[in-house]
């Protein structure tokens, strides 16, 4: 399972082209958290890495 950086959260939603409110509402969390793991405050539970992944493989197959 990939291990989420601030950067690499950032990197995803920025990709995506929405606010940290819209990637929230995405992933099922809460606007705060978002911005705490962008900014290293908190880490991502293994739940929502899932979560992350898989909307990452997403963007990916639709880059194909």
């Amino acid at each position: 399972m990939t291990t989420w950086t601030p950067e690499m959260i950032t990197e995803l939603r920025n990709q995506l082209g929405v606010t940290q409110v819209v990637f929230a509402r995405r992933l099922g969390v809460d606007a705060a958290t978002i911005s705490r793991w962008e900014r290293g405050r908190h880490p991502v539970a293994r739940w929502n890495a899932k979560r992350l992944n898989r909307l990452a493989k997403r963007i990916q197959k639709g880059a194909n």
